[in-house]
This record gives C-alpha cells, structure tokens and sequence, in this order.
C-alpha cells in the first residue's frame, strides 16, 4: 500500500513537471496557434521626416473601416518606432483605411493623407500601408 502511493506521488509529478515543460510549445490544434491564423495583419510604416511635430506632439496611428469606426485599438506614436503592427479577425472583403492623427484632435499644422486598401483580406495573410506627414506648405505645392 505504502509503495502504491508512492509511485501514484512520483507519476502526480512526473505529469505535473512535463505539463509545465511543454506548456510554452504549440501543437497542432492549439487554440492559441489557430487564433493567430484566424487572424489579418496590418503593417503600417510612417515615413516621417526629421522635422516632424509627432516626436513632441502626440499623435495616434489607428486602422479604420470605410466607415471611420477602428477595427483594433489605436496607438501612440513615438519616437523612433517607423512602423505599427494591427490585427483583426476573420477574413473578408472590404476597406481598410491607415490613419494618424494628432492627440487630442488639435490643428498641428501638418497633413497626413490616409492611406486606403481596397481588398480581399484573408486571415494569416499581412497588408501594409505607408503614411508620410507632410507639412501644409508642402500639401499645397503637391496640388499646384
């Protein structure tokens, strides 16, 4: 009886021990694996100049729908990080539209056109956009 229980302690951490081991390891049919390929990937680089307000001021990068309403959370803009990574779920047709904005929502004196992806979004697939902040000199130029 004695050496029952403690083969049954043995074998309780041998199970235990091997769970914590492989824990960090996907498999396949991992929840967790088969959610990051149920998934779209928007990459959004900044082509920012030197000069640009955004490394005092803040602005906010975000992926909206053709409607404005944002399809994953916003995020803040800083200093030396040129590209922003957004997901969503499933896989559909439609638009996607990367902006940048100024933080909280006052005139800085540039323009950031959107930039607009009209496509067949699949999951497990990334898209990317490109935003370049211009000054409104140089936006006016750019439409003489």
């Amino acid at each position: 009886m004695k050496t029952t229980k403690i083969l049954s302690a043995i074998t309780l951490v041998l199970i235990l021990a091997a769970n914590s081991l492989f824990a960090g390891r996907t498999t396949i049919g991992d929840p967790v694996s088969s959610l990051q390929q149920n998934l779209v990937t928007y990459d959004v680089k900044i082509n920012a100049s030197p000069n640009f307000p955004g490394y005092n001021e803040p602005f906010l990068v975000a992926i909206t729908d053709e409607t404005g309403r944002r399809v994953a959370p916003a995020q803040l803009f800083h200093k030396g990080v040129l590209s922003y990574t957004f997901k969503e779920a499933g896989s559909f047709r439609g638009t996607r539209i990367a902006v940048m904005v100024p933080y909280p929502s006052t005139p800085s004196g540039w323009v950031i056109p959107p930039s607009v992806l009209k496509a067949n979004f699949i999951a497990g697939k990334t898209y990317h956009f490109e935003l370049t902040p211009q000054t409104n000199e140089q936006t006016r130029k750019n439409d003489l």
